[in-house]
């Protein structure tokens, strides 16, 4: 018990000891951890009778550690931007089985689901996909690739191996660069030395096991870890299968049937060269495999059977060296990292339908590949000096890195009466390349400094960066045969950020920023060559843009924060404008079909639509977020209440029309209780959402035999959740939960935003009464 316990004292009061959260200048040194560790081991021979095998002294949400916010460690509400800090203690609790579960109970941020491709990305304050950065362990992730039918999302990840996830709100740029626009979700993978804390000895072992009833799910992550000397290690080894989702329906079965199999291997070794320097090698490998067999009434006309199997992967090899020497005269710490991490998403499909002409029967043998290789390095040093009576905290830091990205299409057509193959299949002839193979190539370098007033009164964070980004396509033969042209593209941008706290006591404090932002172009929106010069009714050819300029935001922020005995809070209110907004494939105008692409004898051939990305768009969106806890009893045991709300508006100022990504308001009330001892502990969640402010859309008639399309708004919802914990021993921990308690039907806004009404909907609806369980031995 004693291991248990002061294992977990130590991990909390590094988090939360105000001798260690409010010392930014310098930061936590070798010293002081020891002097932490004493302290801890103190508490644990007071405590000896607990029986919480992870218990951790009671802290508010805001008194949590970031690192993504400044690049060094502060507490949330010491920090000028909106951050979300979620634990491994937080991912448990919560049963969480995937992104979507990771921020059920934060407002204002969200994740789509495509029901053919899975879940896409993170929705921050209405920005989504490729404007909002998605780092592991500070290696960027893979862009999410949107094409037509082709929804590609950015889940590579394991959600067993993370220690924490932070979220930031707003614009980040000045500190990471393009993608930053919206925000940053940055997860942080478990080390060897965070598992040797658990057990308090030189080695750990570990393993959690996971049901869930939502998509029949059962998870099973393996983790070791041992120290020898200057050497640690671990390894961890997730495996996840799973089914389709089992959704509300009042019709029986309608969601496609699916199989799904994960694997996730984490290796890590820390070799500390000395007492102030240390080498970390980490390698990765991610897995998920998803067959689908689409149900006949879900297929499209003339299609008889369709099936997928979809195969993401992704490795991950990194070298990391660390310093820190609190008594260096110019810097005190310091990291360099290179890393290389390969990705690939692969789409194979088998369909059989018939040509519509001749009603012949055809077998259609698919393969489609989304490449995406990183290879790169960064280096950060910081340095902790005075001016006066001023403390400063300077960064200075610079990264660079390479991207190639890579889609492959091919075909093969087979006709069933026949057996005769063919890769010519109009419009295309495979195999091919809507894109060309290209390099993007990535710099950056950026200035921060922390300054705070001899008392710790006023904190000034003023930071820039600059970064420029270079593309270069590689045109080859499956590329170039569509007859369109590719074009390199350079960008750079200057990123500035102003941040200040400002306490007015111990308890309170305000804070204010003001960010800029940016994005560059994408690969897929420079370049595009994809052509249809065959359809009798409506011809399109794709062009590059070599002229594309980089999205821009610039961010406001205002907030006010507050840690009493018993009770906290958080306001915060937000302005962003956004130019130069890259709307994809936008008409730019027409050619003439070539004289002899027609049926012969027959009418003309109708004219070719052009289709460019542009820089057309401007925007505006603005809101509130907050969150408040409450603890009944002094010593923040038994009963407590949390609340959170956020509440946003988006308008498009170009077409004075709402934005159509914002999320509908959005109010999580809870009423805990926690046992005195930490032996068990419940949670009763409701979750209210409203109405969206949707644009006013028309509808569209996209067949004259058939009424207008018209598209589906869905309507607010209230739902509740209950959640619970029990402590068997001081190796095992048991955490449950039942989800929408009351069965409601409902949809999420972020899902079905792009849907028309009819029969589609109902695949689209959450799931309903639904449970989850996990299992966490530790020894």
């Amino acid at each position: 018990m004693k291991k248990w316990l002061a294992s977990s004292v130590l991990l909390s009061m590094t988090l939360t000891s105000p001798a260690i959260a409010e010392q930014i200048n310098p930061p936590v040194s070798k010293q002081e951890m020891e002097e932490t560790i004493t302290t801890a081991q103190a508490l644990e021979e007071s405590s000896e009778e607990s029986p919480d095998p992870t218990l951790q002294l009671p802290v508010f949400l805001l008194e949590q550690i970031t690192v993504t916010g400044t690049r060094t460690p502060r507490r949330v509400s010491d920090s000028p931007a909106n951050i979300t800090v979620i634990d491994q203690q937080q991912l448990n609790r919560n049963v969480v089985q995937d992104i979507e579960d990771m921020v059920r109970y934060i407002p204002g941020v969200s994740v789509g689901n495509n029901l053919r491709y899975g879940f896409q990305d993170f929705n921050i304050r209405g920005l989504e996909g490729n404007r909002v950065l998605i780092q592991v362990d500070g290696i960027r992730q893979p862009e999410r690739f949107v094409f037509g039918p082709f929804n590609l999302g950015r889940d590579y990840f394991e959600i067993e191996t993370l220690k924490t996830v932070e979220i930031v709100r707003g614009p980040a740029s000045s500190l990471y660069g393009s993608e930053a626009l919206g925000g940053v979700v940055t997860y942080t993978t478990l080390a060897p030395s965070d598992l040797l804390a658990i057990s308090g000895e030189d080695t750990y072992f570990g393993l959690t096991s996971q049901a869930n009833s939502k998509n029949t799910g059962y998870t099973n992550t393996l983790a070791m870890a041992g120290r020898q000397e200057r050497l640690e290690a671990m390894l961890m080894y997730t495996r996840r299968d799973f089914s389709e989702t089992e959704i509300f329906s009042r019709n029986g079965e309608i969601n496609n049937p699916q199989s799904g199999l994960g694997h996730n291997f984490l290796a890590k070794a820390v070799y500390r060269l000395d007492e102030n320097s240390s080498l970390k090698l980490t390698g990765e490998y991610f897995n998920r495999v998803t067959d689908t067999t689409t149900l006949p009434f879900n297929l499209a006309s003339g299609i008889l059977n369709f099936d997928e199997t979809i195969d993401t992967e992704r490795t991950r090899i990194s070298l990391e060296y660390e310093y820190e020497n609190p008594d260096h005269r110019l810097f005190q710490v310091a990291t360099a990292r290179a890393y290389y991490q390969p990705a690939t998403t692969s789409e194979t499909s088998l369909d059989e339908n018939r040509i519509l002409r001749d009603e012949t029967p055809v077998g259609r043998d698919t393969f489609n590949e989304l490449v995406s290789d990183l290879v790169g390095g960064d280096l950060q040093i910081e340095s902790n000096f005075r001016t006066g009576s001023l403390k400063h905290r300077l960064v200075l830091g610079m990264e660079l890195n390479n991207t190639r990205n890579e889609r492959p299409r091919d075909r093969i057509q087979t006709n069933l009466n026949t057996g005769e193959s063919t890769r010519e299949i109009p419009p295309d002839t495979f195999p091919t390349k809507d894109f060309p193979d290209s390099d993007t190539a990535r710099f950056g370098i950026f200035l921060q400094d922390e300054i705070e007033t001899e008392q710790g009164q006023l904190t000034l964070i003023p930071g820039i960066r600059y970064d420029t980004y270079d593309l270069s396509p590689k045109v080859d033969e499956a590329f170039s045969a569509s007859g369109a042209e590719a074009v390199s593209l350079f960008a750079d941008s200057i990123s500035p950020k102003l941040g200040v706290v400002w306490k007015f006591s111990p308890e309170l404090t305000a804070v204010a920023q003001y960010s800029r932002g940016f994005r560059a172009p994408q690969y897929n929106e420079v370049n595009s060559g994809f052509t249809n010069l065959t359809s009798p009714f409506f011809r399109y050819r794709t062009l590059s843009n070599p002229d594309l300029k980089p999205e821009t935001s610039d961010s406001f922020e205002l907030g006010l924060r507050g840690v009493f005995p018993r009770a906290s809070f958080s306001v915060t209110g937000f302005y962003n404008t956004y130019d130069d907004f890259i709307e994809a494939f936008v008409e730019v105008g027409a050619e003439p079909s070539p004289p002899d692409s027609g049926p012969p004898g027959g009418p003309p051939p109708p004219p070719v639509i052009l289709f460019q990305s542009q820089n057309i768009s401007s925007a505006r969106i603005y809101g509130v977020e907050a969150t408040g806890s409450y603890f009944f009893n002094p010593d923040l045991r038994g009963w407590s209440i949390d609340a959170s709300l956020a509440w946003s508006v988006g308008d498009n100022l170009t077409d004075d029309q709402p934005l159509f990504s914002i999320n509908p308001l959005e109010a999580i009330f809870s009423l805990n209780y926690d046992d005195p001892n930490e032996k068990w502990g419940a949670r009763l969640i409701a979750t209210l959402v409203g109405d969206p402010r949707d644009p006013e859309r028309e509808p569209t008639q996209l067949d004259p035999d058939q009424p207008p399309a018209i598209p589906f708004v869905p309507s607010g919802y209230t739902v509740v959740d209950l959640l619970g914990y029990y402590n068997i021993n001081e190796s095992y921990s048991l955490n449950f939960g039942i989800f929408n308690l009351f069965d409601t039907e409902y949809f999420r806004y972020s899902d079905v935003r792009f849907l028309n009404q009819g029969p589609e909907v109902a695949r689209f609806a959450q799931p309903g009464t639904n449970a989850a369980i996990n299992l966490v031995s530790r020894f």
